[in-house]
């Protein structure tokens, strides 16, 4: 991209400013041309500014062009004055980070798991059964959005660590940018936590996690897959099957795609298929979330009739019994509940539109002067680690926190549950 501060002299003009005053000269001929006023003489023509004549279209232009230089001359000179430093930029790409900002391995030590117990058996046994004689295999789980296939897989490690089933344990958020080498970087980062940036090219990459696996048996989470092309598939695969040092070593693979499953699984319906929630345990999520930390006792029984109609309407999916958990625990009077029981946008739970339902519900009862602030977070990639201070400071920068009152409610809502 051009720069205006590339130079110590004053540049060439953009060239959209260029073809601007071409476009204004070329209308003033049409212009002459319609109405019939371009002088007819040649001698008349020839000195005439708005003729088309290319000596007189060029001294025109040049003009132009030096009164641009010397405007930016002047911006020059007072960036100088600012302090500002002199930058180019591209226009090209930048490169993704070598390592992304995305989900962990690691449970939360105060999120309390409600109805996964069987699941996770489930898949460790599926996991156990697909260690025999094999040197890489894989155990999708499969699941709809929000269903807790993360939480699953996160239930799965912390047993497999407390058991010792394998020597490493290696976790790799993938997301919709399945790439072979930032994979690869991530597993390598995982095992010797530091950073691997320095390695730009796939053959140092697979000889570290070749040295560092040697006779070693491990399990790879791949978090969060949506590649479905098996060309993809088959290239990592095939770079794993180098760096295993053993046999039985599995991976675990969380995904949406019914097609990622049947593309990556070692044998058709080696998987597990993620269902949802019972209603009770629906409500038991929300109860706890509406209960917690308000001091109060037992839930009064309108409330609870109320609230298990509206767990009812979760499809099984635990995330949204947590986000209506912290819509109905704002208020715990009766027409507040009713009002989201009642809202026709929770019919859709559940099927395929997943939880953009409730995500829409949850934001029409954000305050008006919080939902400028959410929107804004739509600036930020998927699966990216936002930062609270630095979050906070973007929207101040953006004039989205104009006044104290509004900075006094924003701290009110992030100590709160609303953020």
């Amino acid at each position: 991209m051009y720069s205006p501060f590339r130079n110590s002299r004053a540049p060439c003009p953009p060239l959209n400013l260029c073809c601007v005053t071409l476009k204004r000269n070329n209308y003033e001929v049409l212009r002459q041309k319609v109405e019939g006023t371009i002088p007819s003489k040649k001698v008349s023509k020839f000195f005439s500014i708005s003729s088309s004549n290319p000596v007189v279209v060029r001294h025109h232009l040049g003009r132009k062009i030096k009164k641009i230089n010397d405007e930016l001359a002047e911006i020059k000179d007072e960036v100088g004055g600012l302090g500002l430093i002199s930058a180019v930029f591209s226009t090209e790409r930048a490169p993704q980070a070598s390592v992304s900002q995305d989900t962990h391995s690691f449970l939360d030590k105060s999120e309390q798991v409600i109805g996964r117990d069987r699941d996770v058996s489930q898949v460790i046994e599926l996991l156990n059964v697909s260690r025999d004689d094999q040197v890489l295999s894989v155990v999708p789980i499969v699941g709809m959005g929000g269903l807790g296939k993360t939480t699953l897989a996160k239930l799965v490690v912390k047993e497999i660590k407390e058991r010792k089933l394998f020597e490493e344990t290696i976790w790799v958020c993938v997301s919709q940018n399945f790439n072979k080498q930032r994979i690869l970087g991530e597993m390598l980062q995982d095992l010797s936590a530091t950073n691997v940036g320095a390695l730009s090219s796939l053959n140092p990459i697979v000889s570290q996690l070749q040295h560092r696996l040697q006779g070693k048996k491990f399990l790879l989470v791949l978090d969060d897959v949506w590649n479905e092309e098996p060309k993809e598939w088959e290239s990592l695969k095939e770079e794993l099957s180098i760096v295993c040092g053993s046999n039985g070593n599995v991976i675990m693979v969380t995904t949406r795609k019914r097609q990622t499953a049947s593309i990556m699984e070692t044998s058709p319906g080696h998987r597990h298929e993620l269902k949802g929630l019972e209603d009770e345990e629906c409500w038991s999520i929300i109860r706890k979330i509406v209960e917690s930390g308000n001091g109060q006792g037992s839930m009064p029984g309108n409330l609870e009739v109320i609230g298990k109609d509206i767990a009812r309407k979760c499809g099984g999916v635990p995330l949204a019994a947590k986000m209506l958990g912290g819509l109905m625990r704002k208020s715990k009077e009766e027409r507040h509940w009713l009002s989201i029981r009642n809202n026709h946008v929770l019919d859709s739970i559940g099927n395929d539109a997943g939880i953009l339902p409730i995500l829409k519900l949850s934001f029409d009862h954000l305050p008006s002067y919080l939902k400028p602030c959410f929107a804004y977070c739509a600036m930020f990639p998927e699966d990216h680690d936002i930062r609270k201070e630095q979050l906070i400071q973007l929207w101040m920068a953006g004039g989205l926190l104009g006044t104290a009152n509004d900075q006094s409610q924003l701290n009110s809502a992030w100590s709160g549950d609303q953020l």
